[in-house]
């Protein structure tokens, strides 16, 4: 999935080649390769042809394979500055080394049996009951009883267990604290993915692909899959095997694997041995650990096939860190936003987008944050002079940089989307129309936006078109709440006896009418123009979604349900004014009368998608002349691009989500780009 990237080199007169070490003086120049997924030959290594040494050994890697980053300690990648240093390579892997006709030659994480890391397995009580070879089995064993197991992966603690047991599955949930947000499931090969989901060309590439990410596909009826993996969704997260040892645990066990993040939800992602058994006491059964450190801890990358582009809804382990064009400038530190938390680099020579930290609302998330603030400082060799942050001033990231004594640059939220993908698609220098739609971004007017379209330069907006803004009873409420914000749609659009009546249907009638009243009370129901909560209040009419347990779960939902057979749409017109609007109460009247005359959800949530497809076609018309970029979290729903994409009949360039996520996770990209730029010629 990776660039292939082509650079120009000036002749240094020598006469013979030679490897030199960086001398490690000054900003680091050279790239910093990515964790690669175990390659096809040395699974066959492990599995049929690797003799004594490799066999059945877990750690098993070459050239083309294995950990990288999460175990870097400093650059230049060399063994010495890694934690396989721990590891003398033992003669004969040295030979294999120091052989230019195998494919091991200077393999920095090059080991076997004799000389490399080893397993081990403890239980509850942190009593060792397996050694290395006894491990694999043991852990199968386990899963096999229904029970939870904690294994050191690459980047850090995953959580496994069998995902065709009923009961194991929820087990995993209540002890995680994960009620309903979907597993990703391990599966050995991708003829294992297709009788679990629908997989096309570009799905099976982005599954085998070296980076190995779990692919979003659209599941099938009828699987052994348990019900609780994907909480009726949809669609599930598949992956291949990371490394041999997950390889071996895939191939013992037989049937696929749940494998999420070994972490209670909302904490960071464990990655030391002590630290696991502690924190993880209480939900894992067992522990398979491994002797070799991880420097860097990552999650796993999360990627969607969408409008035939894999695109990040997660980046992470293979796809981080990822190298961003921008010109050079002083050393600069952005600090993304306080959801799906990552940072961008540039250190004066390059600039790049750090991993997926997680949101910023717990103490351990924090810590983190400023753990891999530290850590990519030392890496890049550079000291920030300036940090740029959003603008929210109730943001983590936001106060850090302005506890930081240093000087800061403040980016509005939906800016740095639209320059994220501007970023994207190398358009960087040129001006564009940004479709910016997400759940939550603080505008420039101080009030909640997030369906926004802006006319944008990489160094400023100007915002010319939204949607109508509705109303957020009980703020935050709202979003966990669904139901709230259906009744305040309805009641906009079709009148307050209507809204509850159809409301009541699901929540108390005095707990409507006592909402109703608070409706015109701004303090009490402040105003939005979030596209994300528009979504949310149609599955809550459509679905009866009242609550949601994460981030974009009735979007998801609704999505999931869309017939695309089905015909028909809803108006969403363009209303004039100082702000050019679409107005959904329209969409919102025939949709309700849809439902009346038993229109199926399918039905209706496809309609409605179709109408915010053509409400965003028919707004980009208003500015002819410019390329438009789809943005923010919104823009995950494959539905809703490949909707834009099919009736884009225009000749200038679509700019569609990609590497780049286009979510909060790629904020701090375009708040970079931004600040790298900000003393280019004024105006949009």
């Amino acid at each position: 999935m990776r660039d292939q990237r082509d650079e120009p080199a000036e002749p240094v007169g020598r006469t013979s080649f030679a490897l030199t070490l960086d001398g490690g003086d000054g900003p680091l120049a050279a790239v910093v390769p990515a964790d690669l997924a175990v390659c096809p030959e040395c699974i066959d290594d492990v599995v049929r042809s690797g003799g004594a040494r490799r066999k059945g050994y877990a750690f098993t890697s070459c050239t083309n394979c294995g950990p990288r980053y999460s175990i870097l300690r400093s650059m230049p990648y060399e063994r010495s500055a890694t934690s396989m240093d721990d590891f003398p390579p033992c003669a004969a892997c040295q030979r294999e080394m120091s052989n230019v006709d195998d494919r091991r030659f200077h393999a920095q994480t090059n080991c076997c049996r004799d000389c490399g890391p080893r397993l081990w397995c403890v239980d509850r009580s942190g009593r060792r009951v397996a050694g290395d070879r006894e491990a694999v089995p043991a852990a199968v064993a386990a899963l096999r009883e229904g029970s939870v197991v904690a294994v050191k992966g690459l980047g850090g603690y995953q959580l496994l267990v069998d995902a065709t047991n009923e009961r194991a599955v929820p087990r995993l949930r209540a002890r995680k604290g994960r009620p309903s947000k979907p597993f990703a499931v391990m599966v050995e090969s991708i003829d294992d993915a297709e009788r679990l989901a629908f997989v096309d060309e570009t799905e099976a590439a982005a599954l085998a692909c070296a980076e190995n990410p779990i692919v979003v596909l659209r599941q099938r009826g009828g699987t052994s899959l348990a019900a609780d993996v994907t909480c009726g969704l949809g669609s599930v997260g598949l992956m291949l095997p990371t490394t041999p040892l997950h390889f071996l645990l895939l191939r013992n066990f037989g049937r696929p694997l749940v494998c999420t993040s070994g972490n209670v939800e909302g904490e960071p992602l464990e990655h030391d041995e002590s630290a696991a058994e502690s924190r993880l006491d209480g939900i894992a059964d067992l522990w398979l650990h491994h002797d070799r450190p991880i420097e860097r801890p990552i999650d796993d990358s999360v990627v969607r096939v969408v409008a035939g582009r894999p695109v990040t809804l997660r980046l992470a382990r293979g796809l981080a860190p990822l190298p961003l064009d921008l010109p050079t400038g002083s050393p600069t530190l952005a600090l993304g936003g306080h959801v799906k938390s990552a940072v961008a680099l540039s250190n004066g020579v390059q600039s790049v987008l750090g991993p997926h930290i997680g949101d910023l609302v717990g103490l351990g998330s924090r810590s983190r944050f400023e753990q891999e603030i530290v850590g990519a400082t030392r890496l890049y060799r550079t000291t920030p002079h300036r940090l740029v942050h959003d603008r929210h001033p109730d943001y983590f990231t936001t106060r850090h940089a302005e506890q930081s004594g240093q000087p800061t640059f403040g980016v509005p939220h939906h800016h740095s989307h639209v320059v994220a993908g501007m970023l994207e698609h190398g358009w960087i220098d040129q001006r564009v129309l940004g479709v910016a739609w997400d759940g939550t971004g603080f505008g420039d007017d101080g009030t909640i936006w997030g369906g926004e379209v802006l006319l944008s330069a990489a160094h400023r907006s100007r915002r010319v078109a939204r949607l109508r803004p509705l109303p957020l009873p009980g703020g935050d409420a709202g979003i966990r709440e669904p139901w709230r914000v259906a009744l305040a749609v309805l009641t906009e659009a079709v009148g307050p006896r209507v809204a509850i009546a159809r409301m009541s249907e699901r929540v108390e009638v005095r707990r409507c009418e006592r909402l109703v009243e608070l409706l015109g009370k701004r303090r009490f129901s402040p105003l939005t123009s979030s596209a994300g909560r528009l979504f949310d209040a149609v599955a809550a009419i459509v679905l009866g979604t009242a609550h949601a347990d994460y981030e974009a779960q009735p979007a998801m939902l609704l999505e999931g349900v869309a017939d695309r057979s089905a015909g028909g749409t809803y108006p969403l017109p363009l209303v004039e004014g100082d702000l050019v609007e679409l107005d959904w109460r329209p969409l919102v009247v025939d949709l309700v009368t849809d439902l009346e005359k038993g229109c199926s959800p399918a039905t209706v949530s496809m309609r409605f998608h179709r109408a915010l497809a053509a409400g965003i076609v028919h707004v980009a018309k208003r500015w002819p002349s410019r390329p438009v970029v789809l943005t923010g979290g919104v823009f995950q729903n494959r539905l809703l691009v490949e909707l834009v994409a099919e009736a884009w009949m225009d000749d200038r360039p679509l700019g569609l989500p990609g590497v780049i996520p286009p979510n909060d996770g790629g904020l701090a990209a375009g708040q970079l780009a931004t600040a790298l730029t900000s003393d280019f010629a004024t105006g949009v």
